[in-house]
């Protein structure tokens, strides 16, 4: 991992003094062993606070059907690396540090299955998810669909929410650089849905393109009250 990643984050910096991000990821099929339920979202942002050690967490659940690239998307902002090959993905954990000036944050990103073989399990995530990243492939309008369906399930299961309509969440239309020839979800039809019907943001964004990458994941972190870059770096 390069030692840059903390300079293109802008004013991201770890924790640990060699300034270098550096992040865990562990597999789980079940994952929510040993963590503890969060029973607040604060309603003006999504990070909680560890009252007793000043400790933010925020925990970014990514949603979308499989082979849309969410484990891709995740690796590139996380370790600026682009992945080739395809694996399926039982529900992954990330983590990272972040230290600003005034604020310690634990980020963590968890990017879940895309198969339909874990209800339960994409449920309990949504419950314990503080922000939202949602991907679709602009090459695929059955993963589309399933955006949809995620969109509808985040809405639900946060339903006790005062603040579930308006949580952090950002739709990304994934494979951007894709063949106009091979796009089967228009930017006109998903911003229709998204961003006039959801009043959210719709960002499409390719993995062979990391700044497209930060801008999606930066959105997010700014819809939380996070900004790791100036303003005018992220997307609006």
């Amino acid at each position: 991992m390069r030692s840059g990643l903390s300079d293109e984050l802008g004013s991201l910096k770890v924790t640990d003094d060699r300034s270098r991000v550096s992040t865990n990821s562990t597999a789980r099929r079940n994952y929510a062993a040993g963590h503890n339920q969060r029973h607040n979202l604060h309603s003006k942002r999504a990070a909680t606070i560890d009252h007793d050690s000043q400790e933010e967490k925020l925990r970014i659940v990514v949603l979308g059907a499989t082979k849309v690239g969410k484990t891709c998307l995740c690796q590139q902002f996380l370790q600026e690396k682009f992945v080739t090959d395809h694996k399926e993905t039982v529900d992954e954990m990330y983590s990272v540090d972040i230290a600003l000036a005034d604020r310690h944050i634990v980020l963590e990103i968890l990017d879940t299955a895309g198969i339909d073989e874990f209800p339960v399990m994409r449920r309990l995530a949504i419950t314990r998810g503080d922000a939202f990243l949602i991907v679709y492939a602009v090459n695929d309008r059955y993963s589309f669909t399933i955006a949809q369906k995620m969109h509808e399930l985040v809405l639900e299961v946060k339903s006790d929410l005062a603040s579930a309509t308006t949580m952090p969440m950002v739709i990304i239309g994934n494979k951007r650089d894709i063949d106009i020839s091979q796009r089967e979800v228009t930017l006109d039809y998903a911003n229709n849905i998204v961003r006039d019907q959801w009043a959210l943001d719709h960002i499409e964004t390719t993995c062979h393109e990391r700044e497209s990458v930060l801008n999606a994941f930066h959105r997010l972190l700014h819809l939380s009250n996070i900004n790791i870059t100036n303003n005018s770096d992220i997307a609006t």
